[in-house]
């Protein structure tokens, strides 16, 4: 079975600043990825692609969005590391999140929340639930796509009646590629003090793609609702 080609390239950032820039190619496709790990980069990332976007003029943001954490220190005690990563267009952002107080709370509830900006994501509720659950973060989900979800409500010939379909499969679906996730993918070792290796920080730019393809043909098709 044919895989994605995927490479990257460093690009240089400031380590005490806690950035990196990386270009990211997956076949075709090239991803321009910034990874940081202070919330002030993240809320200029984001003013800036307000900036540029202008949604208050009536454009509306195709933003696809993804998290892990660390589900091994996850047990109710403590705030545990995550990593949020945000894509637009041939731009992302991976935000580290350490320490886990170190989390702009109200500045995301109004990018999360903001009535201009279609979201898509795997496993939405999932995540969702977490920033709820460990960061006290108001998501409504009014203007949210689970990929997944839509899909295959909307064409379950193609996609079947399984509601959770695994990203791989539907990735197989789309491009007739196979896709393998790195365990260790996203991961951050800024907590431990040391700079991040090329594994851990790149993107998922084959991923990005197909948000952006679905929420293309699924905004053809209804409006976004809250699946709060």
């Amino acid at each position: 079975m044919e895989n994605f080609e995927l490479r990257c390239n460093h690009k240089g950032g400031n380590y005490i600043g806690g950035d990196d820039v990386f270009d990211v190619k997956c076949d075709d496709m090239l991803c321009y990825t910034t990874i940081i790990n202070n919330p002030t980069s993240l809320l200029r990332w984001i003013a800036e692609l307000f900036g540029t976007e202008l949604p208050d003029r009536g454009n509306r943001l195709r933003v696809s969005m993804d998290m892990i954490w660390d589900k091994y220190c996850d047990d109710g005690r403590l705030k545990t590391p995550a990593t949020l990563q945000f894509c637009h267009e041939s731009c992302c952002i991976i935000y580290h999140v350490y320490p886990p107080d170190n989390f702009p709370t109200s500045s995301l509830e109004n990018f999360l929340n903001h009535s201009c900006v279609d979201f898509v994501c795997f496993g939405l509720i999932e995540k969702v639930n977490y920033l709820r659950k460990t960061h006290n973060l108001e998501v409504k989900m009014e203007h949210w796509y689970d990929i997944p979800f839509m899909a295959t409500v909307l064409d379950p010939n193609r996609f079947g009646l399984n509601f959770h379909s695994p990203l791989q499969d539907m990735v197989y679906i789309e491009f007739s590629k196979s896709y393998k996730k790195p365990d260790d993918l996203l991961k951050s070792n800024w907590r431990l003090d040391v700079p991040l290796p090329l594994d851990k920080v790149i993107p998922e730019p084959n991923l990005h793609e197909l948000m952006m393809k679905s929420i293309s043909w699924l905004s053809s098709k209804l409006e976004p609702k809250s699946l709060a």
